[in-house]
């Protein structure tokens, strides 16, 4: 049997339980010691491959929620990317520095956070949907970046989010706790959203998904979406 025929297989009792079923939650609150503690290790190579995709060889990165530096040191390794990076919880920067990533602890959401350096590329994967206002931090970015800023978030508009809709459930988005996220974009979202930041979109891509039909329509069949964005001056009309 081939990884296609498999897939496909398996498709309709995974189909049910993700539009009908609720995960439980593995941790009690949303303390990200605890988070990173109870995830674990990272293990998201094909997202990663995506973003060694985008990431021309040689050139410095700046990782913002870094988490445990896994992607750091995987696009170190993959593109001789000279990185460093940031996140809120001390747990995930020490798990980053004993892999060898240089990293700082710091609240990406505080007034005071400002980014000093400017870098070839930022990235920012799974992280704007933890943070009540990724606008401010998005803005603070313009300037800082000569070749792209990468942008990871989960697909609000994946068919099976839509399906649980459908049914009166809400899209389950969140791994460990349902507090995670608390901001959510379809495809046509970010791309209008992130415009009107100042941004524009200079491609999109897509690690995990439906089979071959990522690629093809990824607004509805991606459950992850990946922009590479460039700097196209001046926050826009939200109207």
């Amino acid at each position: 049997m081939t990884n296609m025929a498999a897939y496909y297989l398996k498709k309709p009792f995974s189909l049910f339980r993700d539009i009908f079923t609720y995960p439980a939650a593995k941790i009690s609150s949303m303390d990200y010691a605890d988070y990173w503690t109870a995830r674990g290790e990272s293990s998201w190579t094909a997202r990663y491959d995506v973003f060694s995709s985008l990431i021309e060889p040689g050139t410095s990165l700046l990782d913002i929620g870094c988490g445990d530096g896994f992607a750091l040191k995987y696009l170190a390794e993959k593109k001789c990317v000279s990185g460093e990076g940031v996140d809120i919880s001390e747990a995930a920067v020490r798990a980053a520095t004993n892999r060898g990533v240089k990293a700082r602890a710091a609240d990406i959401t505080a007034a005071g956070f400002e980014i000093s350096g400017v870098y070839d590329y930022i990235l920012i994967s799974e992280v704007i949907e933890h943070i009540a206002r990724p606008e401010d931090l998005l803005r603070k970015i313009h300037g800082h970046f000569r070749k792209g800023l990468i942008v990871s978030i989960p697909n609000s508009g994946h068919y099976i989010h839509r399906l649980r809709l459908l049914f009166g459930r809400f899209p389950v988005q969140w791994m460990l706790h349902p507090g995670e996220h608390l901001r959510f974009w379809t495809l046509r979202d970010f791309r209008r959203w992130s415009e009107w930041l100042g941004f524009r979109v200079a491609g999109i891509r897509t690690s995990t998904g439906v089979l071959l039909l990522s690629g093809i329509c990824p607004a509805l069949f991606a459950d992850n979406l990946v922009f590479l964005l460039k700097d196209a001056g001046g926050v826009q009309d939200a109207s």
